[in-house]
């Protein structure tokens, strides 16, 4: 119980400083909401850091599904072309578009 104790005069001790440098001006406080304008313009510069990179992550991951896309068609299509391969071993005509002459 003492322990409590002591942590909560200590606290209300940090609390009364902190209050006291605010009223004397040490730490700069513009809008009186006791938070100190550094802490303020921070989490100000640190949420627009986040929106910037949460706009290029969706940007990228965007990206990739088109390509996961492109890469499922042309696996779709690599196994059509397997059959022609088992065919052409087997001995059979090449089927498909004739070749140019040129």
């Amino acid at each position: 119980m003492k322990t409590l104790l002591i942590i909560l005069v200590v606290l209300a001790l940090i609390a009364a400083v902190y209050v006291y440098l605010i009223k004397k001006g040490k730490i700069k406080d513009d809008d009186q909401d006791y938070i100190p304008d550094v802490v303020e313009d921070k989490v100000s510069d640190i949420k627009e850091t986040v929106e910037k990179t949460t706009k290029e992550v969706k940007r990228r991951s965007k990206r990739i599904k088109d390509e996961l896309d492109d890469v499922a068609e042309a696996a779709k299509n690599l196994t059509n072309q397997t059959g022609d391969v088992i065919d052409a071993v087997k001995g059979s005509r090449r089927k498909g578009r004739k070749p140019k002459k040129k």
